[in-house]
């Protein structure tokens, strides 16, 4: 996966997270916001989101690299 892959990936990713709401959410992933999976799947979005921009570009394209790699 190239930089500007890996660039654009996480500019969708963040520029998401920084202006959508759980409802906006919940409308792109076609699940019901009154239903306890989609609060549990809200969460596990924040925290990927987290996760993600504690690396930096560079360190994700190695990383997936790496995996292709790896892959049987």
């Amino acid at each position: 996966m190239s930089n500007q892959q890996i660039n654009y990936l996480v500019t969708g990713i963040c520029t998401f997270y920084w202006n959508a709401d759980f409802h906006k959410f919940c409308e792109v992933c076609n699940f019901d916001p009154n239903h306890a999976y989609s609060k549990e799947k809200w969460q596990q979005w924040q925290q990927f989101v987290s996760s993600i921009k504690a690396f930096d570009q560079n360190t994700l394209a190695k990383l997936v690299e790496a995996g292709h790699q790896l892959a049987p």
